[in-house]
């Protein structure tokens, strides 16, 4: 029997993923300048991880998780818990650049007193109760079968769309309102989020969503369509959706966004691939890949003629130099010098930096986020940072590729969780994505979608294992 496309058997926990994204999306966006909203966001998954725990685990097998499933939950958290453990004063006060702090104690008497690694404790540990929901979210999603993971899909999709329209709000009312933080971007669409860098990562893992929740019905399957739509009109309806989200990324203005746009096409490009040859998926995928590029076409023609219009803005940012975020690099790398190999502290950055910024580079806007995760996170946790990333990159490969290869039926939803994990690594590059809650969870649920689905019992009904091996994208 065919599954729904939305709606359906799902289980509690399924729905109580699906309500917690909406909260993640909606709250978590503001970032460190608006704490307000972070600080319900981790209420809500306090009241949601209760409820997990609360509502029936089903059968035995589900009760089972894979071990590096765990791997790739405890791997966040290892930087910040290892950052507030005290230690003794000859150990902490041997670390670089620790003596201001030795003699700052010194002068109150309190230099035998043991200490953290981090010299911003409490920051470390806000930034450890921001990371937990992210994880959790690797964790919940991981449990769900892939039916069940289609309803975070969709989710993902409903909430994009939204995003979207409250960016054409933003834009019709300007700088007037419509913003849910007290600091924001002024006059391009950010829909829930303060920052259009993290508007536009959002945008980009919409567009990837939606590849898996299309798919399978648009591949010649024969599976019943939404809304009693023919095949041809549904696959029209996917292309205007991937246009819709693709000119709100546009107009985020955020450029690395509008270059990733690649990654979506390209994800799309290899869903047909893994199609079969008689399967309509090639035809009507087509539609969604040539309305994305549409968009993309669009951004090179602002690029190229726009000069005087308001999406001329758009253009020129792609030819600003950039020489501001060059500044905070080059102190960055001064200040991650200082504190090497151990780190200032989870969260710390801005205090880390505003010692080393160079005269020559000081404006009236402080310096809170390095515009390079790689950067902020060798001065925040040190070399530990570096083997954390590469750890959960290494766990997160071979979650994929064993999937991959022993799960056929979950391809497409690989291909969305890679897909997310690439667009968040790349933008890292020159802005820092993971620090939005929002992201940061979102990126949680692509690395869930990496965990294959352990088989049910060999007494459950067959027909489900089934249909759930032959996979639903």
């Amino acid at each position: 029997m065919a599954r729904p496309f939305v709606g359906g058997a799902y289980s509690g926990r399924a729905w109580l993923v699906a309500l917690f994204l909406v909260f993640a999306i909606v709250l978590g966006g503001g970032g460190s300048p608006n704490p307000t909203t972070e600080l319900l966001l981790e209420v809500i998954f306090a009241i949601s991880a209760a409820v997990w725990l609360w509502l029936p685990r089903g059968t035995a097998s589900d009760s089972q998780i894979d071990p590096l499933v765990i791997m790739l939950v405890a791997v966040p958290l290892v930087i910040p818990v290892v950052q507030l453990i005290p230690l003794p004063p000859g150990v902490w006060s041997a670390l670089p650049a620790r003596q201001d702090q030795a003699d700052a104690l010194a002068l109150v008497g309190s230099q035998g007193s043991w200490r953290p690694i981090s010299l911003s404790p409490a920051r470390t540990f806000a930034s450890l109760l921001a990371i937990v929901p992210a994880v959790a979210c690797t964790y919940a999603v991981a449990r769900l079968d892939l039916h069940e993971r289609r309803l975070v899909l969709a989710t993902i999709v409903l909430m994009v769309l939204a995003t979207c329209v409250l960016g054409a709000l933003q834009l019709v009312a300007g700088a007037r309102g419509l913003n849910l933080y007290s600091q924001f971007h002024v006059g391009w669409v950010t829909g829930f989020q303060a920052n259009r860098n993290a508007t536009a990562d959002i945008l980009l893992i919409g567009l990837l969503a939606l590849i898996p929740l299309a798919a399978p019905y648009l591949d010649g399957t024969r599976q019943p369509l939404p809304l009693s739509f023919d095949r041809r009109a549904f696959s029209f309806l996917v292309g205007a959706l991937g246009l819709i989200i693709a000119v709100a990324l546009v107009m985020t203005g955020s450029r690395a966004g509008i270059a990733l746009l690649v990654i979506p096409i390209g994800a799309a490009l290899f869903a047909v691939t893994l199609s079969g040859k008689r399967s309509g998926l090639r035809r009507h995928l087509w539609l969604y890949i040539a309305a994305v590029a549409a968009a993309a076409l669009f951004a090179v023609y602002l690029l190229a003629f726009s000069q005087h219009t308001a999406l001329g803005r758009v253009a020129f940012r792609f030819w600003s130099d950039g020489a501001e975020r060059g500044d905070v690099w080059q102190d960055a790398w001064f200040a991650l010098k200082q504190y090497w190999p151990f780190g200032f502290g989870l969260g710390g950055f801005e205090s880390a930096i505003l010692a080393f910024e160079r005269l020559e580079a000081v404006n009236p806007a402080l310096p809170n986020r390095a515009h390079n995760e790689y950067l902020e996170i060798g001065l925040e946790a040190g070399l530990l940072g570096y083997a954390m990333v590469a750890a959960a990159a290494a766990v997160s490969i071979a979650l994929a590729w064993r999937a991959w290869r022993s799960a056929p039926g979950m391809r497409r939803q690989i291909l969305f969780g890679a897909g997310v994990l690439i667009i968040i690594s790349l933008h890292s590059v020159v802005d820092y994505p993971l620090r939005s809650m929002a992201l940061a969870c979102l990126c949680g649920v692509a690395g869930g979608m990496l965990a294959r689905k352990r088989a049910q019992p060999q007494q459950s009904n067959p027909s489900r294992r089934d249909e759930v091996t032959k996979g639903l994208g």
